[in-house]
């Protein structure tokens, strides 16, 4: 099986359900669909659906079992398992030994290898964002898994985020599957939603520290127009992420550390009119098309945005031009199209 190092989920469970845990995995990773583990009438009880989800969170290589075909027998002083497979073992080699490729070219070359952690953390997101697709209707299948993302390049957020932590287990950095709800930015409906919390430092692993931030990139990956990478959820503290997000904030690290954030970081953050128009002008005479920032303060409207935005792509070019502005009021991150 293809291992992750880090298992924020595990940490959560008591002793009885890390036996439980442990007992399942060995056996899913020897590819036996008849897992089965002790239970002690005396001891810890174990919350079978919580060991079951810290499972799949922290273990983004047991694609091949499908979560939702588990049936579960119980003796008197044991629990076992039957599983489905979602590919036999022939299959599930070539696919671990394919998946093991493709991360190793994204994180094992001298140019990634050499980056700071936070720029390693922000090449992981910009190629899944790039080259992963989302995976809008029909039945989930691999979209909930690495092979979706990773192969297929299509998926849905538990996909996306599975990725990301295999990704940045990968490259040392400290990654977690977090769930909850969300606001879709493109349809404003809320569901169910899967995304990632990142520890970029030693001081978060096991602590509520400062370094730990929210990485969304189903709604990165679902903003983005044809020639810009959207980073509007890259990076974001509990506070900024919760105008769109709703998760139980008891259960994670807490997220504190707003100078991550990916248009604070790279001075693309504005609080002033004239500031805004000045970089949007500066960005249009270097030939940039897609001109990306953050609004601080004051709500603006897409409208006083496309007006400024004309204003400055007007002192920059002197032939004709069109504009067009993606806005999320929420957070307050736009991009200005211009062709």
């Amino acid at each position: 099986m293809i291992q992750c190092k880090s298992k924020f989920h595990y940490s959560r469970l008591n002793d009885a359900e890390q036996g439980a845990y442990n007992s399942i995995l060995s056996a899913w990773e020897a590819h036996d669909p008849r897992p089965s583990f002790s239970i002690d009438p005396q001891g810890n009880k174990i919350d079978l659906e919580k060991t079951m989800y810290s499972l799949f969170y922290d273990n983004p290589g047991l694609f091949y079992v499908d979560f939702f075909g588990i049936t579960y027998g119980y003796g008197i002083n044991n629990i076992s398992l039957t599983s489905k497979f979602s590919y036999d073992d022939k299959q599930i080699d070539a696919l671990e030994n394919q998946l093991e490729e493709i991360v190793a070219q994204i994180t094992a070359s001298p140019q990634f290898t050499a980056m700071d952690n936070y720029h390693k953390e922000l090449a992981l997101h910009d190629y899944l964002v790039k080259n992963v697709s989302y995976a809008g209707g029909g039945s989930v299948g691999e979209a909930i898994t690495i092979v979706g993302a990773l192969i297929s390049g299509s998926a849905v957020c538990e996909g996306y985020a599975k990725a990301f932590k295999l990704l940045c287990d990968r490259a040392g950095l400290s990654c977690i599957m977090v769930t909850g709800k969300s606001i879709s930015p493109a349809n404003q409906k809320e569901g169910f939603h899967g995304w990632n919390i990142v520890k970029l430092d030693k001081a978060c692993a096991g602590s509520s520290a400062a370094k730990c931030t929210h990485v969304d990139l189903t709604w990165n990956s679902n903003c983005r127009g044809p020639s810009d990478t959207c980073r509007d959820y890259f990076n974001l503290t509990d506070e900024e992420i919760a105008k769109d997000h709703t998760w139980d904030t008891s259960l994670y690290p807490a997220c504190i550390s707003p100078e991550l954030n990916y248009y604070l970081k790279n001075g693309q953050c504005f609080e002033s009119r004239p500031a805004l128009k000045d970089y949007i002008t500066a960005q249009a005479k270097q030939g940039n098309k897609a001109i990306a920032f953050r609004l601080n303060g004051k709500e603006k409207t897409d409208e006083q945005i496309l007006n400024t935005a004309c204003e400055a792509v007007r002192e920059a070019v002197s032939s004709a031009f069109t504009i067009k502005v993606r806005y999320n009021k929420k957070i307050g991150t736009a991009c200005v199209y211009i062709s």
